[in-house]
C-alpha cells in the first residue's frame, strides 16, 4: 500500500489537508499554494483533498478557523497566566 493510500485511509485526511496548508502559508508567508501542493505535503494524491473541499477557498476557510481558534487558545493562556492589577 502506497503511503498516500495510508494517509487517506487513516480517517483524517481532512485534518491532515487543513494542516498542511497552514504549514504551506507559514513556511512561505503567502497564500498562493495550489491544492496539489497541500496533497503532496499531506503524502496523498492531487484528487484527494477534493473528496473534503471543493476548492481551495474552502480549504482556507478551514485553515482560518484553525488559527482563529488557535488565537483564542493563547489568548485564554495568556489571561491565565496574567496577574490581575489592582
Amino acid at each position: 500500500m502506497t503511503q498516500a493510500r495510508c494517509n487517506y485511509h487513516h480517517g483524517d485526511l481532512r485534518n491532515a489537508l487543513i494542516i498542511a496548508a497552514a504549514e504551506l502559508i507559514e513556511r512561505d508567508g503567502t497564500l498562493e499554494f495550489s491544492m496539489a501542493e497541500a496533497a503532496a505535503k499531506a503524502g496523498v494524491s492531487a484528487a484527494a483533498p477534493y473528496r473534503h473541499f471543493a476548492d481551495k477557498e474552502e480549504l482556507l476557510r478551514a485553515v482560518r478557523q484553525l488559527a482563529i481558534l488557535g488565537l483564542g487558545a493563547e489568548a485564554a493562556k495568556t489571561a491565565r497566566n496574567t496577574p490581575v492589577a489592582l
